[in-house]
């Protein structure tokens, strides 16, 4: 699997986490799940910046080594 279909993923299951916490209501019920999906996207979100970084690092590699502008 390629890092940008890694990233893809990634956006994916950032969209289906903003949706669980949009939906989730603001009761003391619900404030535990509410505060996992919180830690859940800020780890997703570090994720998606180290595979960002990589894909940024790869594609500066590849045009070094082909001499691309």
């Amino acid at each position: 699997m390629e890092y940008k279909e890694i990233l893809l993923k990634l956006e994916l299951i950032e969209c289906e986490l903003v949706d669980a916490y949009n939906t989730g209501h603001d009761s003391e019920i619900n404030s535990d799940s509410l505060h996992y999906i919180d830690c859940a996207k800020d780890e997703l979100y570090e994720l998606k910046q180290l595979i960002e970084k990589k894909i940024l690092r790869e594609e500066k590699d590849h045009k070094e080594l082909y001499n691309i502008k």
